[in-house]
């Protein structure tokens, strides 16, 4: 029998400010300046295209080479991890398609599922993927009081692309790989309204294990030591994925981190969080950059009016939101990808150095709305 060690932690909230500057040249320091390559998924509000950036600490420059990512629809279901990129567009009542993007070597990999299925009305929940398999949730309406709900492991090395699909008692909602590992968040929508975790196997396929989470945990992910985050909006608890020892962490009132809200999630080296906020009172933007972390239990929050002048924020970027946020861990820089204001589908990418010297360093207009920043 499992024991789990519990201890509940508070957190506190800083809000950091920069040196404001009219001048739009460097302000990064001394640092040693390192060559990086960046990739942008840009959206322009009905697709998803890719574009090349190059970088160091002082001046980043748009890539003119084509990337191979191949221009499609938002999708309904995304998962990446390092310099990879996964997605699930809905082609049919009873169909799918799934899209493989490794940005560290420009290659895709298209993939049709559910071609075994005919008749049927499938939602596909939740999607991950780990080496050459590739994981999806789903569930089919059998009435119209129950569905099936199912994990499908697809191995994208055989040549058939064979598959297992694993049977479940509730709705999968969302999926993580940690040490040979599938992590299946679950909702049992029928009865009781609770959510679970059931841990797979990958060796062998089989559910290992199965723990009540109580109410409304809204998303899993993994950390850089193989921990699963389970993510509430009042605690988070992390998970050992060898041990299945938790530990939980209660926010006080109003310093609440609330990455359990967005889909930008990215970690540096030291396993601080980084994404989009919503601000409360400390801004005036709906979102504004964020850092967690973890081993502090301390949320660090960039508001745009103290780093960036009301001349550069309102008339020469047009900022109206925060929509990714990532880390240039080579030459430690914060990369801020936002939306314009207009309406016009334009966007650019902000840099700037974090704590504990936070300054702005450059900003870079793009023809498209940042939505994720891939560093290779």
């Amino acid at each position: 029998m499992k024991t789990y060690k519990i201890a509940y932690l508070l957190l506190a909230l800083v809000v950091i400010g920069c040196n404001k500057s009219d001048d739009s040249s460097g302000q990064g320091g001394d640092n040693k300046s390192v060559d990086a390559d960046y990739t942008l998924l840009m959206s322009n509000g009905s697709t998803l295209n890719a574009q090349f950036l190059n970088a160091n600490a002082e001046v980043v420059t748009l890539n003119p080479a084509q990337s191979n990512f191949v221009e499609k629809a938002l999708p309904q279901l995304t998962y990446s991890r390092g310099t990879g990129f996964l997605q699930y567009h809905k082609t049919g009542n009873c169909s799918g398609e799934i899209t493989k993007h490794d940005f560290s070597n420009d290659v895709s990999t298209e993939l049709e599922i559910f071609t075994d299925l005919s008749d049927c009305d499938l939602t596909a929940t939740a999607i991950a993927e780990s080496g050459n398999s590739i994981f999806i949730g789903y569930e089919v309406e059998k009435s119209s009081m129950t569905n099936d709900y199912l994990v499908r492991v697809i191995d994208m090395s055989a040549t058939d692309n064979s598959f297992v699909d694993v049977t479940l008692d509730k709705k999968p909602v969302d999926l993580e790989i940690a040490n040979n590992q599938l992590f299946i968040l679950t909702l049992d929508e029928e009865v009781t309204g609770e959510n679970s975790l059931s841990v797979m196997d990958l060796n062998t396929n089989t559910l290992i294990i199965e723990m009540g989470l109580g109410y409304d945990a809204q998303q899993i992910f993994r950390n850089i030591y193989d921990d699963i985050i389970i993510s509430y909006s009042e605690l988070h608890t992390t998970l050992n994925s060898s041990t299945m020892n938790l530990v939980y962490t209660r926010y006080s009132n109003g310093t609440e981190p609330q990455f359990v809200s967005s889909n930008s999630n990215h970690f540096d080296l030291e396993g601080k969080l980084y994404y989009p906020m919503s601000p409360g009172s400390n801004s005036i933007y709906p979102l504004i950059p964020a850092v967690y972390d973890f081993s502090q239990n301390l949320v660090v929050l960039y508001a745009y009016e103290n780093f960036l002048t009301e001349a550069k924020r309102d008339f020469e970027f047009e900022i109206e939101t925060t929509t990714t946020v990532s880390y240039d861990d080579k030459n430690d820089l914060m990369l801020i990808g936002y939306k314009k204001t207009g309406g016009s589908n334009k966007g650019g990418l902000l840099r700037i150095k974090p704590t504990p010297e936070p300054a702005f360093v450059d900003n870079l207009d793009l023809d498209g709305i940042p939505y994720g920043i891939f560093i290779d």
